[in-house]
């Protein structure tokens, strides 16, 4: 089966002469359900670049595609990553509730755990997660956990994690042969459970390098759109409350009528506030709402905006920051996480604090008045990119943390 690039890539046999393993990754969605945000986009980007490596990848997901629409559970393999997919009961709750409930997981898990060396979870509080990782503990097969953020019980749904955790996903994490925090501010999301901190690796998430040399024609975006000439803000991203979509909105109402904010994602909270704040602001004529934007059309907004704001709280890793860096426009976020952490390692735009509107216009502001400035935080921010986010060497490194957890196999 060709590959999701046309390049036949059929699933190949660990190469033990490279240390190849045979891995399992357990994600809630994945490739190509990318309504679902950041987590099964990184988790495919992995797996797609450990394959390289020698490693046969396999992944168990759920069929969710959207809230509606599902991806079928015949196995398919893209970019030599085997797909097994586990029909989900219900899309609509895994989309609005976060309630994953692919019941055929138990039941594989416990027959087929022993085939792999070592299993990596995606996301916490899910039922795959549950059904692997209690198969994996039994079989003394290592499990690692990349929580992306979702540790904490925060912004919504807390009581079903909390009877989520009261039914043992909350030990799932404490015994955890490693745990990987994608930036340092996520260190403690693990350690408050009770994970040893010599257990937690710190290794980014990563962006596909080579999507960035063949950017879309500035203006294109624009013209397709009809945001006018004056200066383009864009937020990207799933639309939730802790994004501080409301922030941004009130931070329009406070910059010159020519500035234009596009907001692009799909919306996983009730749209109704959101657009009651826009016209109560006087703003529906400089806020644009085109959906959810993947691939080049994501990246024509990018190259579009003179500055791209994401006034996030609890947000974990900067992958939107990363790549609006990458298509030429700086970022400004707020400074209490892992969005904030990138930004002021590489140099790549402004932090503020959250849920300050004035502060955000100011800093927007700014970076509109000063074209130097702002290529300055480009070119500071791409070199970090390139150096530090490139997801072959963060794949490398995540090869090296299985090595080290397959040191304490049990079986």
């Amino acid at each position: 089966m060709a590959s999701k690039t046309g390049e036949p890539r059929a699933p190949r046999a660990p190469d033990p002469a490279r240390g190849g393993l045979r891995l399992l990754h357990v994600s809630p969605s994945f490739y190509p359900a990318w309504a679902y945000g950041g987590v099964p986009r990184c988790a495919y980007e992995l797996c797609r670049e450990l394959v390289p490596l020698g490693h046969q990848v396999t992944v168990w997901t759920s069929d969710v595609f959207d809230r509606v629409s599902r991806l079928g559970s015949a196995d398919t393999i893209v970019d030599g990553i085997r797909i097994e997919r586990f029909r989900n009961l219900s899309n609509r709750l895994a989309h609005d509730f976060q309630l994953y409930l692919p019941m055929g997981i138990f039941a594989a898990a416990k027959q087929r755990i022993r085939d792999f060396d070592v299993v990596h979870i995606h996301s916490h509080r899910h039922l795959l997660q549950l059904a692997v990782a209690n198969a994996a503990r039994s079989a003394g097969v290592p499990y690692v956990l990349t929580g992306n953020g979702t540790v904490p019980a925060i912004e919504r749904y807390i009581g079903i994690k909390q009877i989520l955790d009261a039914a043992g996903v909350a030990s799932i994490v404490r015994d955890t042969a490693g745990c990987v925090a994608v930036s340092a501010a996520e260190i403690p999301h693990y350690t408050r459970v009770g994970v040893p901190p010599e257990r937690v690796h710190v290794i980014p998430n990563g962006v596909r390098l080579a999507e960035f040399d063949d950017l879309p024609r500035r203006g294109s975006f624009r013209q397709m759109h009809g945001t006018g000439e004056g200066p383009l803000v864009a937020f990207v991203g799933k639309i939730t409350p802790r994004k501080g979509v409301d922030v941004l909105i009130r931070a329009m109402a406070l910059m010159p009528a020519s500035v234009q904010l596009v907001v692009a994602g799909n919306f996983m909270m009730p749209e109704r506030p959101i657009h009651a704040l826009v016209d109560e602001l006087g703003l529906r004529d400089r806020v644009h709402f085109p959906g959810m934007l993947l691939g080049a059309e994501r990246n024509a907004l990018y190259v579009d905006a003179e500055v791209v704001a994401y006034p996030s709280v609890d947000e974990i890793f900067g992958l939107v920051a990363a790549e609006a860096i990458m298509c030429g426009s700086p970022v400004v976020v707020c400074g209490d996480s892992g969005c904030g952490e990138l930004v002021r390692d590489s140099g790549g735009g402004a932090v503020v604090p959250y849920g300050d509107p004035r502060a955000l216009a100011v800093a927007i502001e700014r970076l509109l008045a000063n074209p130097e400035q702002r290529a300055t935080h480009v070119r500071q921010g791409q070199d970090y990119v390139r150096r530090n986010l490139g997801w072959a060497s963060i794949a490398a490194r995540t090869a090296e943390m299985y090595n080290e957890v397959r040191l304490g196999r049990t079986s």
